[in-house]
């Protein structure tokens, strides 16, 4: 189990005083954030159809440890990935669709997982931030659990940082825009060598033909037949996911088989579409728009004749 510690930052020194509304949008936020995290972590997907399945359940099992003043400090404990081995976390389980066979991926919990998207959007930009929409939203609303009680959150205790990390209110609205305009899955063919497949795992990786890497998710698991296919010239179609900054992140493998010449033409990583608006905004200044006649007189009398023919209708 490893510690962390979630803090209210603004409250009472002296005392412990917190409503229970909000003591209970903090924790409710944080799991929900730290669930999504890590099923999108190894999954590719925050949300998916279907009942939650147990190894999940197993690594956000976070307690609550203690309860003391000072900006209400609250301490956890949770599981790391390892720890959660006997639902599937261990050799040949589960791993990280994004970070390849990294060792120390069971070493981090699931709250490290969530302050790693959370650090990615503030202190990074938004190439740095591996999340989809769903995901985005929990960290806007965990954004928003300070309110107008306290200034922030912060997070401490996170794997591979040596300061806290804050969130305040301020940083509510860029996550929304960063996830308004993340683009949705949309269809993509992707041709490239087919890299990596594994015996357990439904992934494989793709190294196209700059050398990028990309993730590939297949729901219909065959190594026997992939492995025909390994170190090939490979296509495969499906649904591309994006990152904020539109970059592709995985496909969903809908189909895969060798690549013909006429394949050349997707080597290359799909970038998003991004939703273009109903109109572009065009910038206006003195001589354009309304400002063009706004207030001013349409005819031809000088201002003097005017001013002397209202003088005279009066």
């Amino acid at each position: 189990m490893n510690k962390h510690t979630l803090t209210l930052i603004g409250g009472p020194q002296q005392e412990l005083r917190v409503s229970a509304a909000v003591l209970r949008e903090a924790i409710g936020a944080l799991l929900e954030g730290a669930r999504l995290a890590t099923r999108f972590a190894v999954e590719g997907e925050s949300v998916r159809k279907g009942p939650r399945p147990a190894w999940l359940d197993a690594a956000c099992a976070v307690d609550v440890t203690g309860l003391s003043a000072g900006s209400a400090v609250i301490g956890l404990e949770a599981p790391t990935l390892q720890e959660a081995n006997a639902v599937g976390l261990g050799d040949g389980g589960q791993r990280s669709l994004f970070e390849g066979d990294d060792p120390r991926f069971g070493e981090q919990t699931a709250v490290d997982l969530f302050g790693r998207v959370l650090a990615a959007l503030v202190e990074g930009n938004a190439d740095d931030v591996v999340a989809d929409r769903a995901l985005l939203d929990t960290c806007a609303r965990f954004a928003r659990v300070a309110g107008g009680e306290f200034e922030g959150v912060r997070l401490d205790g996170l794997r591979g940082r040596d300061t806290p990390l804050d969130i305040t209110a301020a940083h509510v609205r860029p996550i929304e825009l960063l996830r308004d305009e993340t683009a949705p899955p949309q269809a993509a063919r992707v041709a490239g060598t087919l890299d990596t497949i594994s015996a357990s795992r439904s992934d494989v990786i793709l190294r196209l033909k700059d050398g990028t890497r990309v993730p590939a998710r297949m729901e219909e698991h065959d190594p026997d037949a992939l492995g025909k296919l390994f170190g090939k010239f490979v296509v495969v179609s499906g649904m591309a996911h994006y990152r904020p900054s539109g970059r592709l992140l995985m496909v969903d493998v809908e189909f895969i088989g060798e690549a013909d010449v006429g394949d050349r033409l997707f080597e290359s990583a799909p970038v998003a579409r991004r939703r273009l608006p109903v109109a572009t905004p065009v910038a206006q200044d003195e001589l354009s728009g309304v400002s063009a006649f706004f207030g001013t007189w349409p005819g031809e009398e000088s201002e003097d004749e005017l001013l002397e023919a209202l003088r005279a209708i009066g």
